[in-house]
Protein backbone atom coordinates (compact mmCIF):
# COMPACT_ATOMS: atom_id res chain seq x y z
CA UNK A 1 0.00 0.00 0.00
CA UNK A 2 1.06 3.77 -1.23
CA UNK A 3 0.74 6.15 2.11
CA UNK A 4 0.12 9.63 0.23
CA UNK A 5 1.25 12.43 2.54
CA UNK A 6 1.50 15.57 0.72
CA UNK A 7 -1.17 14.53 -1.79
CA UNK A 8 -4.87 14.44 -2.85
CA UNK A 9 -6.30 10.68 -3.77
CA UNK A 10 -8.63 12.59 -5.89
CA UNK A 11 -8.80 15.32 -8.59
CA UNK A 12 -12.15 15.87 -7.85
CA UNK A 13 -11.34 19.44 -5.73
CA UNK A 14 -13.14 22.88 -7.61
CA UNK A 15 -11.93 26.64 -7.99
CA UNK A 16 -13.56 28.43 -5.59
CA UNK A 17 -16.28 30.80 -6.90
CA UNK A 18 -13.78 33.74 -5.50
CA UNK A 19 -11.21 33.44 -8.29
CA UNK A 20 -13.67 32.15 -11.07
CA UNK A 21 -15.25 35.79 -10.46
CA UNK A 22 -11.94 36.95 -10.90
CA UNK A 23 -11.13 35.43 -14.16
CA UNK A 24 -14.82 36.95 -15.66
CA UNK A 25 -13.32 40.13 -14.70
CA UNK A 26 -10.53 39.53 -16.79
CA UNK A 27 -12.10 37.55 -19.69
CA UNK A 28 -16.17 38.94 -19.62
CA UNK A 29 -16.82 34.95 -20.30
CA UNK A 30 -16.03 31.59 -19.69
CA UNK A 31 -16.46 30.00 -23.60
CA UNK A 32 -14.72 27.14 -22.38
CA UNK A 33 -13.79 24.79 -19.52
CA UNK A 34 -12.15 21.72 -20.92
CA UNK A 35 -11.11 20.04 -17.48
CA UNK A 36 -14.55 20.41 -15.38
CA UNK A 37 -18.11 18.58 -14.70
CA UNK A 38 -22.16 19.81 -14.03
CA UNK A 39 -20.94 20.54 -9.97
CA UNK A 40 -18.25 23.17 -10.99
CA UNK A 41 -20.60 24.60 -13.54
CA UNK A 42 -22.81 25.98 -11.15
CA UNK A 43 -20.40 28.95 -10.68
CA UNK A 44 -18.42 28.24 -13.50
CA UNK A 45 -21.11 28.48 -15.78
CA UNK A 46 -19.04 28.58 -19.16
CA UNK A 47 -20.97 28.16 -22.62
CA UNK A 48 -19.16 24.43 -23.01
CA UNK A 49 -17.33 22.40 -20.78
CA UNK A 50 -15.80 19.12 -20.87
CA UNK A 51 -15.63 15.90 -18.27
CA UNK A 52 -14.16 12.97 -17.71
CA UNK A 53 -16.76 11.45 -19.51
CA UNK A 54 -17.05 13.54 -22.98
CA UNK A 55 -12.85 13.87 -23.30
CA UNK A 56 -11.90 17.60 -23.46
CA UNK A 57 -8.65 16.36 -24.74
CA UNK A 58 -10.01 15.15 -28.03
CA UNK A 59 -12.10 18.33 -28.33
CA UNK A 60 -11.37 21.83 -30.09
CA UNK A 61 -11.30 24.67 -27.11
CA UNK A 62 -12.88 27.72 -28.81
CA UNK A 63 -12.72 31.64 -27.31
CA UNK A 64 -12.33 32.43 -23.64
CA UNK A 65 -11.11 29.22 -21.33
CA UNK A 66 -10.77 28.41 -18.25
CA UNK A 67 -8.66 25.94 -17.17
CA UNK A 68 -7.75 23.91 -13.96
CA UNK A 69 -6.74 20.49 -14.79
CA UNK A 70 -6.86 17.45 -13.06
CA UNK A 71 -3.42 17.99 -11.34
CA UNK A 72 -0.63 15.02 -11.89
CA UNK A 73 0.43 13.04 -14.52
CA UNK A 74 -2.67 14.16 -17.19
CA UNK A 75 -1.54 18.25 -16.17
CA UNK A 76 0.87 18.08 -19.17
CA UNK A 77 -1.36 16.60 -21.80
CA UNK A 78 -4.18 19.24 -20.81
CA UNK A 79 -1.21 22.32 -21.53
CA UNK A 80 -0.10 20.92 -24.24
CA UNK A 81 -3.61 20.90 -25.77
CA UNK A 82 -4.05 24.62 -24.53
CA UNK A 83 -0.97 26.15 -26.63
CA UNK A 84 -2.29 23.87 -29.89
CA UNK A 85 -5.64 25.44 -29.54
CA UNK A 86 -3.80 29.26 -28.60
CA UNK A 87 -1.72 28.14 -31.97
CA UNK A 88 -4.28 27.48 -34.40
CA UNK A 89 -6.18 30.60 -32.79
CA UNK A 90 -8.82 28.70 -31.63
CA UNK A 91 -8.42 30.07 -27.89
CA UNK A 92 -8.20 33.76 -27.98
CA UNK A 93 -7.63 34.58 -24.10
CA UNK A 94 -6.88 31.96 -21.09
CA UNK A 95 -6.56 31.41 -17.99
CA UNK A 96 -4.75 28.59 -16.44
CA UNK A 97 -4.63 27.85 -12.24
CA UNK A 98 -2.01 24.65 -11.62
CA UNK A 99 0.24 23.76 -8.96
CA UNK A 100 3.40 26.18 -8.50
CA UNK A 101 5.68 23.47 -7.34
CA UNK A 102 5.68 22.44 -11.02
CA UNK A 103 7.77 25.13 -12.87
CA UNK A 104 10.83 22.45 -13.25
CA UNK A 105 8.68 20.05 -15.61
CA UNK A 106 8.49 20.27 -18.94
CA UNK A 107 4.90 20.88 -19.49
CA UNK A 108 5.21 24.51 -17.70
CA UNK A 109 7.54 25.86 -19.45
CA UNK A 110 5.28 27.42 -22.15
CA UNK A 111 3.23 28.72 -19.16
CA UNK A 112 6.21 31.05 -18.42
CA UNK A 113 5.20 32.84 -21.30
CA UNK A 114 1.91 34.07 -20.05
CA UNK A 115 1.46 36.54 -17.52
CA UNK A 116 1.56 34.69 -13.82
CA UNK A 117 0.32 35.15 -10.39
CA UNK A 118 1.79 33.26 -7.59
CA UNK A 119 -0.42 33.12 -5.08
CA UNK A 120 0.83 34.42 -1.18
CA UNK A 121 -1.83 31.11 0.05
CA UNK A 122 -3.09 27.55 -0.15
CA UNK A 123 -6.20 27.90 -2.02
CA UNK A 124 -9.01 26.04 -0.12
CA UNK A 125 -10.61 23.83 -3.15
CA UNK A 126 -14.37 22.49 -2.68
CA UNK A 127 -15.00 18.95 -3.06
CA UNK A 128 -17.67 17.26 -4.71
CA UNK A 129 -19.02 16.60 -0.70
CA UNK A 130 -18.90 20.90 -0.55
CA UNK A 131 -16.31 20.28 2.05
CA UNK A 132 -13.52 23.06 1.08
CA UNK A 133 -9.75 21.29 1.69
CA UNK A 134 -6.44 23.52 2.34
CA UNK A 135 -3.87 22.63 -0.75
CA UNK A 136 -0.64 21.16 0.45
CA UNK A 137 1.23 23.73 -1.84
CA UNK A 138 1.26 26.73 -3.24
CA UNK A 139 -0.66 27.24 -6.70
CA UNK A 140 0.04 29.37 -9.64
CA UNK A 141 -2.80 31.33 -12.15
CA UNK A 142 -1.49 32.03 -15.89
CA UNK A 143 -3.20 34.46 -18.54
CA UNK A 144 -2.58 34.47 -22.11
CA UNK A 145 -4.39 37.25 -23.55
CA UNK A 146 -4.96 40.98 -24.52
CA UNK A 147 -6.01 41.99 -20.99
CA UNK A 148 -3.03 42.10 -18.69
CA UNK A 149 -4.19 45.07 -16.68
CA UNK A 150 -6.96 43.79 -15.77
CA UNK A 151 -5.38 40.38 -14.99
CA UNK A 152 -3.31 42.53 -12.97
CA UNK A 153 -5.66 44.41 -11.14
CA UNK A 154 -7.79 41.28 -10.13
CA UNK A 155 -5.42 38.60 -9.14
CA UNK A 156 -2.80 40.60 -7.53
CA UNK A 157 -4.80 40.49 -4.47
CA UNK A 158 -3.75 37.09 -4.05
CA UNK A 159 -0.52 36.76 -4.92
CA UNK A 160 2.72 38.34 -6.74
CA UNK A 161 2.44 38.83 -10.82
CA UNK A 162 5.33 37.59 -12.52
CA UNK A 163 6.07 37.88 -16.14
CA UNK A 164 9.27 36.33 -18.26
CA UNK A 165 12.19 38.67 -18.71
CA UNK A 166 13.70 37.87 -22.16
CA UNK A 167 17.19 38.70 -23.60
CA UNK A 168 16.71 40.28 -26.48
CA UNK A 169 20.72 41.45 -26.63
CA UNK A 170 22.66 38.40 -25.21
CA UNK A 171 26.03 38.72 -25.29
Amino acid sequence: PHLLISQSTSNEWYTPCEYIKAARDVMGEIDCDPASNEMAQKWIGASTYYTVETDGLTKTWRGRVWLNPPWGRLTGNFIAKLDEEMASGHVTEAIVLVNAHATDTQWFQSLWNGLLCFTNHRINFESPSGRGDGSTHGSVFIYFGPHRQEFINAFSPWGTIVEKVRNDNPQ
